[in-house]
């Protein structure tokens, strides 16, 4: 944001809906990808930043904020209105579902994402027949939440995404994620626990709101090859790069993981950012 200050663009970064101490309704059904979608429009409104550019803005967005970006372009209306996307460590969605269900699952991304079965547990954190205090300590508190009704509020998101047709979810599937070293093992649910209580079909759901093809702006797919929740892997670049009408850049840094921004050197996606956003002008 400070870069793309020095070159005369304004930025906004707030705290998302159950982040934020005033925006964190303690409701499950308040974070359906619906409303999550809807809350960019909201926000971009409200700040009257677009008002002088025919209401047409930039978006970078990471993991979760990245898969409601596509939802808003699936849903309709968030397409016209953007100027440029950075997605970050998220591929096209149609290509993020459909390596994890349907005909063309890729294996290593199944087992990648079979830790969101445990963390969309019913009350997964907060007391639910499968809590014993698993997630709490493995995920919420490395990430210094204060109360478990806070945390869970995050973990909401997954529920959210899957509920609202925007993602897929793989099949319960037993594997390398389950054995040790994997991210499910880390997350420390049993699999015959998850089994016990997932209120999911263990065979999988499918994505059932697709985005399609995204003509006519630049779009930015950055992501780290050491990232081991969203797999950063070429395949998934290839098939991006099909729905892509317009100028697309893809962008691997081997040596980060997936908090790209965070990585010991940031500075090539820093500048891929930036160069996206220019070319909305070029």
């Amino acid at each position: 944001m400070l870069e793309l200050k020095t070159l005369g663009f304004d930025s906004l970064a707030c705290d998302a809906r159950g982040y934020s101490p005033n925006a964190s309704p303690y409701n499950a059904d308040a974070y359906h990808y619906d409303k999550l979608q809807s809350d960019i429009f909201s926000i971009v409104d409200e700040s009257g930043l677009s008002a002088p550019f025919d209401d047409k803005f930039h978006i970078v967005a990471h993991d979760q904020g990245a898969r409601v970006s596509w939802h808003g372009i699936a849903m309709g209306g968030l397409a016209e209105r953007l100027l440029s996307f950075a997605s970050l460590s998220i591929p096209h969605a149609d290509v993020f579902s459909d390596a994890l269900y349907g005909d063309n699952t890729n294996a290593e991304a199944v087992q990648a994402a079979q830790y969101w079965r445990q963390l969309m547990l019913p009350n997964s954190t907060t007391g639910g027949p499968a809590d014993n205090n698993e997630i709490w300590n493995s995920d919420c508190t490395p990430d210094n939440y204060d109360t478990k009704e806070n945390c869970q509020m995050s973990l909401w998101w997954y529920n959210g995404g899957v509920d609202s047709g925007a993602v897929a979810l793989p099949a319960l599937e037993w594997g390398s994620a389950w054995e040790t070293g994997g991210l499910a093992e880390y997350v420390g649910i049993p699999y015959d626990t998850v089994e016990e209580y997932t209120t999911y079909p263990t065979d999988g759901v499918a994505q059932s709101v697709k985005v399609g093809t995204l003509d006519d702006i630049p779009f930015l797919y950055a992501c780290g090859g050491q990232d081991t929740a969203d797999l950063c892997k070429d395949v998934f670049n290839t098939e991006t790069a099909a729905l892509i009408g317009g100028n697309y850049t893809y962008l691997r840094v081997d040596s980060c993981g997936h908090n790209i921004l965070g990585c010991s050197d940031p500075s090539q996606f820093i500048s891929a950012i930036v160069e996206n956003i220019e070319s909305a002008y070029t």
